[in-house]
């Protein structure tokens, strides 16, 4: 067996691997506490697309080191504030949540970093989906995606679920933007995508964004596409780094959600469906902040 086939019955076996039964996509969802206006609109969004699944809130009071330099003289009643406030974050998205009638499993307030905190009981919990929301101060030009949100969108191996001030939160979705490097990270964000397709009865649009296109890879998410009824569809473009982020959206625009993928973690965090030379600066937030549709990433 030459090399080439090798690398075609591996490519397969991962499809295979992936084929997940796909009302289980998404089945728990964490939702960390936000004192943010998009809360109301993201609750509405996420139980109407997922109303079978169990709901996770939590809420992090803030320790981490670049909270305590900044407040070295927390005092305990003033962190017994803040838990307060915690707290009654937490019973507001509970009851937005039970007005959504939701299966609420858990809900609970933390001291500590918030990233680490909500990564590590996301582990603990199976979780397979985290809310996140971008923030905004002033106008549409103000939009930015917050410190905690864009650390989980780094560090998290769980799909995060990014929702924008300009999100139209379609229901029900019917049309999925793929946008891909061609990487293996891009490839499992294709896999999920179709997966997803399955799931809502909607239909794929891959675009990819690379040079050297794998055939093989593109014959494989065609042919596992079609072996669940998915319809799929592939575009190659080749664009310079701004028409490229023009083109992604715009697609927003025209979709209703898009799934792609984070990249992987290196010595600069690389968000691979622009360019494998691209970090998460400030074109790619641009594209998750101004974002006319929600975002699913996804990680390794």
């Amino acid at each position: 067996m030459n090399l080439a086939k090798i690398k075609y019955v591996i490519l397969n076996r991962f499809l295979d691997m992936n084929s997940i039964n796909v009302n289980e996509l998404v089945s728990k969802i964490l939702i960390p506490t936000n004192k943010n206006p998009l809360v109301n609109k993201a609750v509405d969004y996420i139980t109407q697309l997922f109303p079978n699944a169990e709901y996770y809130i939590i809420g992090v009071v803030d320790l981490s080191a670049e909270s305590t330099l900044l407040y070295s003289s927390y005092s305990a009643e003033y962190l017994d504030v803040l838990e307060k406030l915690e707290e009654e974050a937490v019973n507001e998205l509970e009851d937005l949540l039970k007005k959504k009638s939701a299966n609420i499993k858990e809900k609970l307030i933390k001291r500590g970093s918030p990233v680490k905190v909500i990564l590590e009981y996301s582990k603990l919990k199976n979780i397979n989906l985290i809310l996140l929301l971008t923030s905004t101060k002033i106008g549409a030009e103000q939009v930015t995606l917050g410190r905690t949100a864009k650390k989980i969108i780094i560090k998290s191996k769980i799909p995060t679920l990014l929702i924008t001030p300009q999100s139209n939160n379609r229901i029900p979705i019917k049309t999925i933007i793929n946008p891909s490097s061609g990487s293996k990270y891009s490839f499992r964000a294709s896999i999920l995508s179709i997966n997803f397709a399955k799931m809502f009865n909607a239909s794929v649009k891959t675009i990819l964004f690379s040079k050297n296109v794998n055939e093989k890879v593109i014959n494989s998410l065609k042919d596992y596409a079609k072996s669940i009824n998915v319809n799929y569809e592939i575009e190659n473009v080749h664009l310079e780094r701004e028409e490229l982020v023009e083109r992604l959206l715009k697609e927003t625009e025209l979709n209703d959600i898009m799934i792609a993928s984070r990249g992987r973690k290196s010595i600069s965090y690389k968000f691979r469906y622009f360019s494998p030379e691209l970090a998460l600066g400030s074109l790619e937030r641009e594209v998750i902040s101004m974002s006319k549709c929600p975002i699913i990433l996804i990680n390794e």
